[in-house]
């Protein structure tokens, strides 16, 4: 059963992922929980994670209006939030405007417009649209005829549907391994409990990084932190919007500190990154308590929840002002490579030379990597997130003298993975 208090309360302190799980909630009901469908509940929930800039509930926002599944159909209203998606650059929400404009849905019809709009999802890499825009260039609607250029996308749009093909092929098997591995899966399930647990044992900390023979553990860099203050994201996913993460309502002095992983090689997991650590000082903690963050509410910055979600696989250890850096590349190197994708044309080769360097301590493809930036060589620790996407609480280690001794983030309890 859902933990649907925790839920909620992470949705009223503005969590984006909490609010999006909410709207698809009360869009489609939770049976688990006894929960029945509530439109208005679920579009509420939408727009405040669609007010905070999270991409994928305009697109559920512009469905609802549009499709006329959940209401007739208000296509006026529908439009605004498709293009506030397409203003993000969202191909799905661009093919839709393509769409409604073709086919004069609520609007008058214009087909010039249309295209416009499918060829900028088509050159997204949108294969639909790419189809659409074959069609459109045979056919001279919206656009002058052209059968080289009706060619030339016919076959983009099959090789892109080959490769999204092979995608899901992969992701089907993926799926399919996962399921034959029901003793992974059960670990799995009791460690989504452990993960959620707002408290944490200083023995069990202390095993996790230092006398766990059944471990390794491993000092990854160091990370400079010019700013002192603090942030714990997934660095491909959340990192890249400063509306998506915050920063810790407690720093640390200015300076250059060791990242420490633990690593464990299961029978059932294979090899995970269980823990992450950042040590701020030599002395040992005796106690743990949650690494909170400051947030805005109401014009007034106020501490809310510990610990990061994450998308992509990934978590990191950074400073402020690395964080904003970090945009800054972003912005300059999508600028350069318009349809690129930041991963796979840039960190995914970074991630495996990580792993060639070291192998003892990563699967192969690479799960650590102390990026420095080439704008300024500021630095940020990214680590793989033990098994994967999920909601990870982090806490600050206090030592004897009840001052900050170190940054731990706990993916997984080894013991339910032997």
């Amino acid at each position: 059963m859902l933990d649907f208090e925790r839920l909620l309360n992470d949705a009223e302190n503005g969590v984006l992922p909490a609010l999006k799980f909410l709207g698809d909630i009360y869009l489609n009901g939770y049976k688990e929980n006894d929960i029945e469908p509530n439109l208005e509940k679920a579009i509420e929930y939408y727009e405040k994670a669609a007010d905070k800039g999270m991409e994928d509930t305009l697109l559920d926002l512009g469905y609802i209006y549009c499709s006329g599944q959940y209401m007739e159909p208000d296509y006026k209203k529908g439009m605004v939030y498709y293009e506030r998606a397409a203003a993000l650059g969202n191909t799905t929400a661009l093919g839709n405007l393509g769409m409604v404009y073709c086919q004069g849905f609520g609007v008058k019809k214009d087909e010039k417009k249309g295209f416009e709009y499918f060829i900028e999802a088509a050159k997204g890499g949108h294969p639909l649209a790419m189809q659409q825009v074959s069609e459109m260039y045979r056919d001279g609607v919206g656009v002058e005829k052209s059968e080289e250029l009706s060619a030339y996308w016919r076959q983009k749009a099959e090789e892109q549907k080959k490769q999204d093909e092979l995608e899901e092929e992969q992701r089907r098997k993926e799926e399919d391994k996962q399921e034959e591995k029901n003793d992974l899966q059960t670990a799995f399930e009791k460690n989504l409990k452990f993960i959620s647990k707002d408290t944490i044992d200083a023995d069990f900390v202390k095993r996790i990084f230092g006398n766990a023979s059944d471990l390794k553990q491993f000092t990854m860099g160091v990370c400079e932190f010019k700013t002192g203050k603090v942030i714990t994201a997934d660095p491909l996913y959340y990192l890249k919007n400063s509306k998506e993460v915050f920063i810790k309502e407690k720093s640390i002095a200015s300076g250059t500190y060791p990242v420490q992983v633990a690593v464990m090689d299961s029978d059932i997991a294979g090899l995970r990154i269980v823990g992450a650590r950042l040590k701020v000082n030599e002395k040992e903690a005796i106690q743990y308590e949650l690494a909170k963050c400051l947030a805005e509410k109401n014009g007034k910055l106020m501490t809310t929840y510990a610990g990061f979600p994450v998308e992509c696989g990934m978590g990191c250890f950074c400073d402020e002002q690395a964080a904003k850096s970090y945009r800054n590349f972003l912005s300059a190197w999508y600028q350069e490579h318009e349809n690129g994708n930041i991963y796979t044309d840039y960190f995914e080769q970074l991630f495996k030379e990580s792993y060639q360097k070291e192998p003892t301590y990563q699967r192969e493809g690479g799960d650590l990597l102390m990026w420095s930036n080439p704008l300024d060589n500021s630095q940020i620790a990214m680590f793989a997130s033990g098994l994967g996407d999920g909601y990870y609480t982090d806490f600050w280690g206090i030592d004897e003298t009840g001052a900050i001794c170190e940054l731990i983030v706990i993916f997984l309890n080894p013991e339910l993975f032997k």
